[in-house]
């Protein structure tokens, strides 16, 4: 859908906050048109999901309906925090959130403090791991399973598409990481946690990992981001 089809006249918000409204409201636009459509979109992923079982196809189709309306949450929440006068400040501790992440995601609603301090109350109290979207393009997960290592390079962390390597993935292969899973009961998406089973979608089908035993997270240092695509650990 086109970027155009809100113009700026149209919108209750001046200067940078005006575009900040267009910007947003263009992909809940496209979330909600997606969403109606209940398909992945692009011919590529179309074509994915041809190639898969019946099952693999049911699950892959619940993930992504999940995942749209999960991104949907996070659009009209931080369009209210454009409206209210408090978008760019963090909605746990208010202090302003680094433009850098605002330009790569405009729904952000927390500062990296604030994600790491729950990420370590998650594993004090409950569940230990990592939240895609609280990480950079170009971050490195390390994730050790019952079975195998893995390493996942992420391009887009807000879709989940990384490269990967280990385990079956003798060579790295592009794929998307869902998410972890304990059984038909229980899926965090976007979310690699201990204890559960790490779920990819590469090659037209859906793999599953050995239950997670410990995940980290390497952070792109370095100053060209795509340097960190040919680091070797």
């Amino acid at each position: 859908m086109s970027t155009n089809s809100i113009r700026l006249a149209e919108i209750p918000i001046d200067g940078n906050g005006g575009l900040v409204w267009n910007r947003l409201h263009s992909e809940r636009e496209d979330v909600c048109e997606a969403l109606l459509k209940e398909h992945v979109a692009g011919s590529e992923a179309e074509t994915l999901m041809q190639e898969m079982s019946k099952e693999d196809s049911i699950r892959a189709a619940d993930w992504h309906r999940e995942l749209l309306q999960a991104r949907l949450r996070k659009i009209d929440d931080a369009l209210d925090r454009l409206m209210s006068g408090s978008y760019g400040d963090c909605s746990k501790c208010g202090k302003w959130i680094e433009d850098t992440k605002l330009e790569f995601d405009p729904a952000i609603a927390f500062c990296i403090s604030c994600w790491e301090r729950e990420q370590r109350q998650n594993e004090q109290t409950s569940l230990s791991g990592v939240a895609l979207e609280t990480l950079a393009p170009f971050d490195t997960i390390w994730a050790r399973t019952h079975n195998s290592d893995y390493r996942i390079l992420l391009l887009d962390p807000k879709t989940g598409r990384a490269l990967l390597e280990g385990g079956q993935f003798a060579e790295p292969v592009e794929g998307v990481v869902y998410g972890s899973t304990l059984g038909s009961s229980t899926f965090k998406v976007g979310w690699i946690g201990v204890g559960l089973r790490i779920e990819f979608w590469t090659n037209g089908t859906i793999v599953s990992t050995s239950a997670v035993q410990s995940v980290r997270v390497e952070h792109c240092t370095l100053s060209d981001p795509l340097a960190c695509m040919s680091v070797v650990h």
